[in-house]
C-alpha cells in the first residue's frame, strides 16, 4: 500500500471517529434510574438530576436544551436539581450567551422546585447575576428546606477552601433527623462530605466523555468515581452523572449523555440507609 493510500485511510478513519463522536454528542440523552432509601423520608419522591449542560452552538443550542427540558418534565419529577456547568467550554466556541443556555430551564416544572449549583466553567459572579435575572434558584453554600427533605449546595472548587467551608457550614444548619441531599459539581467533594448528608449528587466527569481518553486525563479519584452510584463506610451515597453536554470538543464516544432519575423512598425501620440501581 502506497504512502498516499495509507494517509487517505488514516484520514478516513479519523473523520469517521470525529463523526461518530459528534453524533454521540448530539444524541438524545438516555434515562438512568436509581432507587435510594432515605431515613426520615415521609413519602416516596422522584428526583431528576441534570448536569453539565454546557450550552454551545456546536452540540447544545437553545432548542436542544428546550427538548431536554420537555423530556425532563415528561418524567413528572417532584424535584429537579442541576449540578453545574451551564456555560460552554469548547476549544473553538461559536458565540452563545449564557442567557440562551438558561432561558429554557425556566420551563422546568417540579412541585418542590428546581435547584442548582455552579460548576467550574461557570463564572462565580456572572452565573449568580444571570440566574437571578431568570428567577432560577442557585444554592452555593446555602441550605433550603423544601418540605419532605432539605437540600444543601456547594459553590464550585474554583473558589478553593471557601467552597468546602461554605458547604459544611450550610449543612451544619440542617434539621437533625430530616433527610438531607447534597448538590456539588465536582465529586471530589465526597472527601469532605458532612456526616449528615444522606445522598450527594454530582457531575463534572461527563462519564469520561471519550472512552479511554477521558480516563487517561482523569486523576485516580475520578477514574474510580467516573459515573454511577457509590457508598462510603458511613453508609452515605453519591451518584455521579455523566451529564448532558460536552467540554473542549463536541464529541462523546462510549459515554452517552444521561438524565438521572432517583426514586427516593422511606427507609424501613431498623434498616441502614441503602441505594440500588
Amino acid at each position: 500500500m502506497s504512502r498516499r493510500a495509507v494517509l487517505l485511510w488514516l484520514i478516513g478513519i479519523g473523520l469517521a471517529i470525529v463523526l461518530a463522536g459528534y453524533l454521540g454528542a448530539i444524541a438524545d440523552p438516555g434515562v438512568t434510574r436509581y432507587r435510594v432509601a432515605l431515613p426520615g423520608l415521609s413519602r416516596p419522591l422522584r428526583l431528576v438530576h441534570l448536569s453539565d449542560i454546557h450550552g454551545s452552538a456546536w452540540d447544545m443550542p437553545e432548542p436542544r436544551i428546550a427538548r431536554i427540558v420537555q423530556q425532563t418534565n415528561a418524567l413528572r419529577p417532584d424535584l429537579v436539581v442541576i449540578t453545574g456547568d451551564f456555560h460552554a467550554s469548547k476549544l473553538i466556541n461559536p458565540k452563545m450567551r449564557l442567557e440562551a443556555a438558561l432561558r429554557p430551564l425556566t420551563r422546568l416544572s417540579a412541585p418542590l422546585g428546581v435547584w442548582s449549583v455552579p460548576g467550574n466553567h461557570d463564572d462565580p459572579w456572572w452565573i449568580r447575576r444571570v440566574m437571578q435575572r431568570f428567577g432560577l434558584k442557585l444554592l452555593a453554600g446555602e441550605l433550603v428546606d423544601v418540605g419532605p427533605l432539605q437540600i444543601v449546595g456547594a459553590d464550585d472548587l474554583i473558589l478553593g477552601q471557601a467552597s468546602i467551608t461554605g458547604f459544611q457550614r450550610a449543612a451544619a444548619g440542617a434539621i437533625p433527623g430530616k433527610p438531607l441531599i447534597g448538590l456539588v459539581h465536582e465529586p471530589v467533594l465526597w472527601r469532605h462530605l458532612p456526616a449528615n448528608v444522606d445522598l450527594l449528587l454530582a457531575g463534572h466527569t461527563h462519564g469520561g466523555q471519550i472512552a479511554g481518553l477521558g480516563r487517561f486525563r482523569m486523576g485516580e479519584f475520578y477514574r474510580a468515581h467516573q459515573r454511577g452510584l457509590f457508598r462510603n463506610a458511613r453508609g452515605q451515597g453519591m451518584i455521579v452523572s455523566a451529564g448532558l453536554g460536552t467540554t473542549w470538543v463536541p464529541m462523546r464516544i462510549g459515554a452517552p449523555a444521561e438524565i438521572v432519575v432517583v426514586e427516593l423512598v422511606p427507609q424501613p425501620p431498623g434498616r441502614n440507609s441503602g441505594t440500588e440501581r
